[in-house]
């Protein structure tokens, strides 16, 4: 029998499959929003972001 986070991470790999995704392995691309958003948290600490933050990731202005 599987636990739940094994059947969590199958609905997930499903659901991003029949969307047309996948799910990512290792570290997000330094280029990506999450990358810059890991970077400047790493920099400046989690508690520094804001909303503002992730609307500048994904715009790529962060």
């Amino acid at each position: 029998m599987t636990n739940s986070h094994e059947e969590l991470d199958d609905d997930l790999r499903f659901a991003l499959q029949v969307t047309g995704h996948t799910l990512a392995e290792g570290p997000a691309p330094a280029d990506s929003p999450l990358g810059r958003l890991l970077a400047f948290a790493d920099e400046h600490g989690e508690e520094a972001l804001s909303d503002q933050h992730f609307e500048a990731a994904i715009r790529g202005t962060l």
